[in-house]
Protein backbone atom coordinates (compact mmCIF):
# COMPACT_ATOMS: atom_id res chain seq x y z
CA UNK A 1 0.00 0.00 0.00
CA UNK A 2 1.24 3.73 -1.21
CA UNK A 3 1.95 6.08 1.56
CA UNK A 4 -1.23 7.86 0.08
CA UNK A 5 -3.42 5.21 0.02
CA UNK A 6 -2.34 4.67 3.75
CA UNK A 7 -3.02 8.52 4.97
CA UNK A 8 -6.18 8.74 2.65
CA UNK A 9 -7.63 5.81 4.53
CA UNK A 10 -6.74 7.34 7.99
CA UNK A 11 -8.18 10.56 6.81
CA UNK A 12 -11.42 8.75 5.09
CA UNK A 13 -13.07 7.03 7.69
CA UNK A 14 -15.65 4.49 6.75
CA UNK A 15 -19.20 4.77 7.02
CA UNK A 16 -20.64 4.69 10.51
CA UNK A 17 -21.91 1.15 11.54
CA UNK A 18 -25.22 2.71 12.24
CA UNK A 19 -25.73 4.29 7.83
CA UNK A 20 -25.86 1.02 6.86
CA UNK A 21 -29.18 -0.42 7.99
CA UNK A 22 -30.12 3.23 7.86
CA UNK A 23 -28.96 2.83 3.56
CA UNK A 24 -31.19 0.04 3.83
CA UNK A 25 -34.13 1.71 5.47
CA UNK A 26 -34.12 4.45 2.59
CA UNK A 27 -34.01 2.07 -0.03
CA UNK A 28 -36.31 -0.20 1.04
CA UNK A 29 -38.81 3.12 1.65
CA UNK A 30 -38.48 3.99 -1.96
CA UNK A 31 -38.57 0.40 -3.54
CA UNK A 32 -41.37 0.37 -1.53
CA UNK A 33 -43.00 4.05 -2.93
CA UNK A 34 -41.64 2.88 -6.40
CA UNK A 35 -44.05 -0.42 -6.34
CA UNK A 36 -46.96 1.49 -4.86
CA UNK A 37 -46.56 3.47 -7.92
CA UNK A 38 -46.22 0.97 -10.22
CA UNK A 39 -48.44 -2.19 -8.95
CA UNK A 40 -52.28 -1.49 -9.16
CA UNK A 41 -53.90 -2.89 -6.52
CA UNK A 42 -57.51 -3.45 -7.36
CA UNK A 43 -59.10 -4.85 -11.26
CA UNK A 44 -61.99 -1.74 -11.59
CA UNK A 45 -61.52 0.96 -13.56
CA UNK A 46 -62.36 2.93 -10.25
CA UNK A 47 -59.58 2.00 -8.73
CA UNK A 48 -57.01 4.72 -7.76
CA UNK A 49 -53.39 2.96 -7.49
CA UNK A 50 -51.14 1.92 -9.39
CA UNK A 51 -49.54 4.46 -12.51
CA UNK A 52 -53.45 5.66 -13.27
CA UNK A 53 -53.59 6.78 -9.78
CA UNK A 54 -49.89 8.18 -9.85
CA UNK A 55 -50.74 10.37 -12.69
CA UNK A 56 -54.03 11.54 -10.75
CA UNK A 57 -52.19 12.56 -8.24
CA UNK A 58 -49.76 14.54 -10.04
CA UNK A 59 -52.73 16.33 -11.97
CA UNK A 60 -54.15 16.90 -8.53
CA UNK A 61 -51.06 18.93 -7.17
CA UNK A 62 -52.17 21.15 -10.43
CA UNK A 63 -48.59 22.29 -10.98
CA UNK A 64 -49.49 23.86 -14.34
CA UNK A 65 -47.00 20.97 -16.05
CA UNK A 66 -48.19 20.17 -19.51
CA UNK A 67 -49.82 16.44 -20.17
CA UNK A 68 -46.94 14.70 -21.83
CA UNK A 69 -44.07 15.70 -18.91
CA UNK A 70 -46.82 14.69 -16.39
CA UNK A 71 -47.18 11.28 -18.27
CA UNK A 72 -43.04 11.72 -18.44
CA UNK A 73 -43.22 11.95 -14.50
CA UNK A 74 -45.70 8.95 -13.98
CA UNK A 75 -43.38 6.61 -15.80
CA UNK A 76 -40.31 8.13 -14.82
CA UNK A 77 -40.31 8.49 -11.47
CA UNK A 78 -41.22 4.96 -9.89
CA UNK A 79 -38.06 3.73 -11.97
CA UNK A 80 -35.58 6.32 -10.85
CA UNK A 81 -36.76 5.69 -6.94
CA UNK A 82 -36.37 1.76 -7.99
CA UNK A 83 -33.05 1.93 -9.47
CA UNK A 84 -31.76 4.45 -6.38
CA UNK A 85 -33.70 2.54 -3.74
CA UNK A 86 -31.81 -0.89 -4.29
CA UNK A 87 -28.34 0.40 -5.00
CA UNK A 88 -28.46 2.09 -1.66
CA UNK A 89 -29.66 -1.49 -0.35
CA UNK A 90 -26.95 -3.66 -2.28
CA UNK A 91 -24.51 -0.93 -1.67
CA UNK A 92 -23.68 0.09 -5.22
CA UNK A 93 -23.10 3.44 -6.26
CA UNK A 94 -24.13 4.40 -3.19
CA UNK A 95 -23.19 8.08 -2.85
CA UNK A 96 -24.78 8.24 -5.90
CA UNK A 97 -27.61 6.94 -5.19
CA UNK A 98 -28.24 9.17 -2.11
CA UNK A 99 -27.97 12.38 -4.32
CA UNK A 100 -30.80 10.92 -6.75
CA UNK A 101 -32.61 10.21 -3.75
CA UNK A 102 -31.81 13.80 -2.06
CA UNK A 103 -33.09 15.63 -5.21
CA UNK A 104 -36.41 13.55 -5.60
CA UNK A 105 -36.77 14.55 -2.13
CA UNK A 106 -35.98 18.18 -2.72
CA UNK A 107 -38.36 18.24 -5.58
CA UNK A 108 -41.11 16.40 -3.49
CA UNK A 109 -40.75 18.80 -0.84
CA UNK A 110 -41.18 22.02 -3.05
CA UNK A 111 -44.51 20.53 -4.61
CA UNK A 112 -45.65 19.64 -1.29
CA UNK A 113 -45.32 23.01 0.21
CA UNK A 114 -46.75 24.26 -3.21
CA UNK A 115 -50.07 22.16 -2.57
CA UNK A 116 -50.44 23.29 1.35
CA UNK A 117 -49.39 27.10 0.40
CA UNK A 118 -52.24 27.24 -1.92
CA UNK A 119 -54.36 24.90 0.13
CA UNK A 120 -55.12 22.14 -2.07
CA UNK A 121 -56.96 19.25 0.00
CA UNK A 122 -55.02 16.66 -2.34
CA UNK A 123 -53.39 12.79 -1.33
CA UNK A 124 -50.10 12.50 -1.69
CA UNK A 125 -48.73 9.93 -3.83
CA UNK A 126 -45.82 8.79 -2.14
CA UNK A 127 -46.46 5.67 -0.71
CA UNK A 128 -50.16 4.88 -2.26
CA UNK A 129 -52.40 3.19 -0.19
CA UNK A 130 -49.66 1.30 2.21
CA UNK A 131 -47.86 4.94 3.93
CA UNK A 132 -46.00 4.27 6.41
CA UNK A 133 -45.66 7.16 8.62
CA UNK A 134 -48.39 9.94 7.42
CA UNK A 135 -52.14 10.18 6.88
CA UNK A 136 -52.84 10.42 2.67
CA UNK A 137 -53.57 13.94 2.58
CA UNK A 138 -51.01 16.51 2.24
CA UNK A 139 -49.68 18.14 5.31
CA UNK A 140 -47.07 19.11 7.61
CA UNK A 141 -46.56 15.28 8.77
CA UNK A 142 -45.23 14.64 4.53
CA UNK A 143 -42.78 17.51 5.01
CA UNK A 144 -41.29 16.49 7.89
CA UNK A 145 -41.32 13.07 6.68
CA UNK A 146 -39.33 13.99 3.56
CA UNK A 147 -36.83 16.40 5.42
CA UNK A 148 -35.87 12.86 7.43
CA UNK A 149 -35.07 11.14 4.39
CA UNK A 150 -33.19 13.94 2.41
CA UNK A 151 -31.39 13.94 5.88
CA UNK A 152 -30.86 10.67 5.94
CA UNK A 153 -29.82 10.73 1.90
CA UNK A 154 -27.14 13.90 2.96
CA UNK A 155 -25.72 11.92 5.32
CA UNK A 156 -25.25 8.74 3.38
CA UNK A 157 -23.96 11.05 -0.02
CA UNK A 158 -21.38 12.95 2.48
CA UNK A 159 -20.02 9.49 3.85
CA UNK A 160 -16.31 8.60 1.21
CA UNK A 161 -16.97 4.93 2.44
CA UNK A 162 -19.57 2.75 2.35
CA UNK A 163 -19.30 -0.49 4.66
CA UNK A 164 -21.23 -3.78 3.57
CA UNK A 165 -20.67 -1.97 -0.29
CA UNK A 166 -20.54 -3.87 -3.43
CA UNK A 167 -18.31 -1.29 -5.19
CA UNK A 168 -16.45 0.08 -1.61
CA UNK A 169 -15.43 3.37 -3.15
CA UNK A 170 -18.83 4.40 -4.38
Amino acid sequence: MSNDHAAESRTRPDMPSFCVPLRWALGGLFVLAAYNKLVPKGTGAADSSGPQGFYWTIEAFKLGLPDWAVRAATFTTPWIEIVAGIALIIGFWTRGAAVVIGALLVAFIAMLLSVMMRGLNVECGCFGDMSPFCPAKVGWCHIVQDVVMLAAAALIAATPRHALAVCPRS
